[in-house]
C-alpha cells in the first residue's frame, strides 16, 4: 500500500500564504494518484508556549504521535511524506531509520531545506543550527526516494553524500485550481502595458526589496505583511485566500524575486532563489501571467525554456524589457504560459515525480481519475 502524511494546520493567517496550498496540493495529487492518507495533528498551541525541559519533551511526543500513526505500515508499503514536517522532532530521522529497517519505503518530497534557508541566519542560535543540520541530513539519508525542486537542488543533496540516483527534480511546483472558472479567468485585466504583479509574503525581514522598488515602473502587490506606503508607483491591493488570487491579479508579469535588494537577489532568501523553486511563479503561471523572474534564479531555466516569462538582472531593468517587446511577443508569451498553466492546474509535474519515483523503487500504481474512479 501506499500512504501520504497528513498534517494539518489551523492558523488562518498562514491559510492565506502559499506554504499551506502547496502541501494541500500534493495531498490532492498524491490522493489522485491512489495514495491514503495517514492523519498526524500539529501546531499544537502548548507547544508554542513551552520552555526549557518542557520544550524538550515535545520532540519526545510528537516522535511518539508519528510513531503511533505509523505502526500500521509493513513491508513493502510506501509513506509520502512532505518535507520539512510541519510540528518538528529531532527524533523523526531515528524513526525513519527503523522504517527503513523494517521493509517500508519512505519518498521525501522537499518544500524546503532549512539548512539554506534557516540554518545560515545571523541570528538564528548555534544549537538551532546544529539541530536543523544534524536533523535535516539523517532525514534526507534515511529516505528511499527525495523529490526536491530542481537539478541545483539535486546537486546541493548529492554534495552531503547522498546518491543521486534516489533523488528526483520536479522542475516546477504544480498549483491546483478547484472547479476552475474559465470564463472567471479569462476576465483579468492583464497587458503588456499595466503594472508588474507580486504576490506574496510582504513582510520586510521577508521580501525587503519590495520597500526598494524603483520609480520607473508602477507594482501591483498582494500579499501578507505590507507595512509600506502606498504611492502612485506602488499599489497594495490586499491579501486573499489561494483559490481567489488567480482570478484578482491583474497586470503585466508577475515578479519573481527575494532579498533585501532590488538591484540583485542578496541575503538569505535571495540567494536560496538558486535553489529554490518559489510557489509565486506556479501562481502566476497557473493564473496564465507570464513571469518576470532572476537571472541568476533556479527556476529561470524553466522559464526560459518553456517560454512563459523574461529574465532580469536587477528590478531597475524591467522598464527597459517592457519597452523593447513587442505586442505580439508578449501575447506569445501568453499563449505559451497558457500551455504551461494547463500542467500546472492538472498536477502534471508532482504526478511525473511520483511515477518516476515508483519506478526507481520498482513499485507500479493505479492513479485516480476526475471522478475518482481508479485507472491503470
Amino acid at each position: 500500500m501506499e500512504y501520504y502524511i497528513c498534517e494539518k494546520q489551523m492558523d488562518e493567517g498562514l491559510q492565506k500564504t502559499a506554504g499551506v496550498k502547496a502541501r494541500d496540493d500534493v495531498e490532492v495529487i498524491l490522493s489522485q494518484m491512489g495514495c491514503l492518507p495517514l492523519d498526524i495533528p500539529s501546531n499544537d498551541d502548548r507547544r508554542r508556549s513551552a520552555h526549557g525541559f518542557e520544550k524538550l519533551m515535545w520532540h519526545f511526543r510528537i516522535w511518539k504521535i508519528w510513531e503511533k500513526n505509523l505502526g500500521k505500515l509493513q513491508k513493502g508499503d510506501c509513506i509520502y511524506v512532505q518535507f520539512p514536517i510541519i510540528e518538528h522532532s529531532f527524533l523523526l530521522a531515528h524513526l525513519f531509520k527503523r522504517l527503513s529497517g523494517r521493509g517500508i519505503k519512505i519518498v521525501l518530497i522537499i518544500h524546503d531545506l532549512e539548512l539554506l534557508r534557516v540554518a545560515i541566519r545571523p541570528e538564528v542560535s548555534k544549537i538551532k543550527k546544529l539541530r536543523l543540520k544534524v536533523e535535516e541530513k539523517d532525514a534526507l539519508k534515511h529516505a528511499s526516494q527525495l523529490i526536491v525542486h530542481n537539478t541545483r537542488m539535486k546537486k546541493y543533496i548529492m554534495r552531503l553524500n547522498i546518491s543521486g540516483d534516489k533523488i528526483i527534480p520536479l522542475h516546477i511546483f504544480d498549483y491546483l485550481i478547484p472547479d476552475l472558472d474559465r470564463k472567471k479567468l479569462s476576465e483579468q485585466k492583464l497587458g503588456k502595458d499595466l503594472p508588474v504583479i507580486i504576490a506574496g509574503n510582504l513582510r520586510p525581514h521577508k521580501a525587503q526589496y519590495v520597500y526598494l522598488l524603483p520609480d520607473n515602473c508602477i507594482f501591483n502587490l498582494y500579499g501578507v505583511g505590507y507595512e509600506g506606503q502606498e504611492k502612485e508607483q506602488v499599489r497594495y491591493k490586499g491579501m486573499f485566500k489561494p483559490e481567489e488570487l488567480p482570478y484578482v491579479l491583474s497586470g503585466s508579469f508577475g515578479l519573481v524575486w527575494d532579498g533585501i535588494s532590488a538591484n540583485t537577489c542578496s541575503g538569505v532568501y535571495g540567494e536560496y532563489l538558486k535553489i529554490n523553486n518559489p510557489h509565486k511563479a506556479s501562481l502566476y503561471i497557473a493564473s496564465g501571467i507570464p513571469v518576470i523572474i532572476w537571472s541568476h534564479a533556479a527556476l529561470a531555466d524553466f522559464i526560459k525554456e518553456n517560454n512563459c516569462g523574461i529574465v532580469v538582472d536587477s528590478l531597475s531593468d524591467i522598464k527597459g524589457k517592457l519597452m523593447n517587446m513587442s505586442e505580439s511577443e508578449y501575447q506569445r508569451l501568453r499563449m505559451d504560459t497558457a500551455v504551461a498553466a494547463d500542467r500546472l492546474r492538472s498536477g502534471y509535474y508532482m504526478k511525473n515525480a511520483v511515477k518516476n519515483s515508483r519506478k526507481n523503487m520498482g513499485q507500479s500504481k493505479v492513479e485516480r481519475g476526475s471522478d475518482g474512479d481508479l485507472e491503470c
